[in-house]
């Protein structure tokens, strides 16, 4: 008799992570070669390279994987006579050379941008090889053509989320942005905060919303004043007005159809009670067989729908945006502002954020907050994270900030002691 097999240890399969799919080779040595052509780049450009940077690209390679997240802050008083501070153009440059296509955001902390690098940037997202789904460029000195610049072919970016607070571009750099993102129809979040944008921006914004799939916006510490704030929301309050009278009209049609069911089914009931029904089901329970249950293939997943186009807001943040009535217009001008913003809460299914502090919106404006608030938690929609000034009655305070659950506020920047500037 042949002899049974002695049971050894399996031995383990030795060898290194699954390459991602579409790579040839290993994601540590793509991103180790990038490190040394950005490290060239640096040198050739005479600029200093960014040592967090440089760190996030060792860690990536040393763990054998990728980088996706480009985030560069300048290096405090850095003083060198032949050198310059952190510049985003060798990164630029080095994605390119090197066709790396696996970057998706790409973060700027207080590095001056020149207009020739910003073009630069441009261009790399125009050429489509870049999936970068998130640019925030903070404080970097960006001018109104440089912001024009950088959205003018904007219906070829895969961007949906663009941040550039902290830059004081105007309304001539706000109206250059938003000619340039008309048409996109993947930005999802646009925030403008502190880039003393004036009334002429929250026109421009206004119809960019209406037009695009834009759901997010950050505006606190411009200066839109009642007729900006006007502009902006006047189109999204009138389609959530809209929305609201088609649900209504699905609400009765279901109603109706209701009443149509259960008046068949009291019919129904009384036709078996008198024995019609009985011998039917008989007759024709015996010719019926069993359905044998078989496995069932697994349905593929569908790709997610595109997002909507038009004036679909779900946050919306004004903070100090000298909503008041001591501008020009007239004293009740907070009152209109604030009876649009009532309509949109009042309505809107999908609004789910609006920050309106330090605006003076006054007694009567708090009261349409409040009764728009009211309205929609009786219309039973959900709920909406709503902040206002505290300067208005206590009564009417209090109850907004119970009807609307606060909201926290975004952490200011550190260090950030800039004050929008006055007219």
């Amino acid at each position: 008799m042949p002899g049974k097999k002695k049971a050894g240890k399996k031995k383990k399969k030795s060898g290194k992570k699954k390459r991602p799919n579409g790579m040839l080779e290993d994601p540590g040595d793509v991103v180790k070669r990038l490190h040394r052509v950005y490290s060239d780049a640096c040198a050739k450009k005479k600029t200093v390279a960014c040592p967090g940077l440089k760190d996030s690209m060792k860690d990536c390679f040393e763990n054998n994987h990728l980088l996706v997240k480009f985030v560069l802050q300048p290096i405090l008083g850095f003083t060198d006579p032949e050198l310059s501070n952190v510049s985003i153009d060798p990164v630029v440059q080095a994605v390119r050379q090197e066709r790396y296509r696996y970057i998706k955001e790409i973060h700027l902390w207080d590095i001056p941008i020149p207009h020739e690098h910003l073009a630069n940037l441009a261009l790399m997202l125009e050429s489509g090889v870049y999936p970068v789904t998130g640019i925030e460029l903070t404080d970097c000195s960006i001018e109104a053509i440089s912001a024009a610049r950088l959205v003018q072919n904007s219906v070829l970016f895969s961007l949906t989320t663009l941040c550039l607070d902290y830059n004081e571009f105007g309304d001539d750099g706000c109206i250059g942005l938003c000619d340039g993102l008309h048409g996109n129809t993947m930005l999802l979040s646009l925030s403008l905060c502190y880039c003393n944008l004036g009334v002429e921006s929250g026109k421009a914004l206004g119809q960019l919303i209406s037009n695009t799939a834009i759901r997010e916006v950050y505006l606190n510490g411009n200066n839109l004043e009642v007729e900006g704030a006007i502009e902006l929301v006047k189109l999204a309050a009138d389609q959530a007005e809209i929305e609201s009278l088609r649900r209504a009209d699905e609400k009765q049609a279901e109603q109706e159809a209701l009443e149509l069911m259960n008046a068949k089914e009291k019919l129904r009931v009384r036709t078996a009670l008198s024995g019609d029904e009985s011998t039917a089901d008989t007759s024709g329970s015996k010719g019926k067989k069993k359905k044998k249950k078989g496995k069932g293939k697994k349905k593929d997943k569908d790709p997610p729908a595109p997002p909507l186009v038009g004036p679909w807001i779900h946050k919306l943040h004004l903070a100090d945006n000298s909503i008041d009535s001591y501008g020009p217009g007239s004293s009740y001008g907070p009152v209109i502002a604030m009876r649009l913003f009532r309509q949109l809460i009042q309505h809107s299914s999908c609004f789910t954020e609006l920050d309106l502090d330090v605006n003076l919106i006054g007694d009567l404006g708090g009261r349409d907050i409040m009764e728009g608030l009211r309205s929609r938690e009786e219309q039973g929609l959900p709920g909406v994270k709503v902040t206002v000034t505290h300067r208005m009655n206590s009564g009417t305070f209090g109850e907004i900030v119970k009807l609307g659950a606060g909201l926290q506020k975004k952490k200011k920047k550190k260090g950030k002691g800039k004050k929008k500037k006055k007219k």
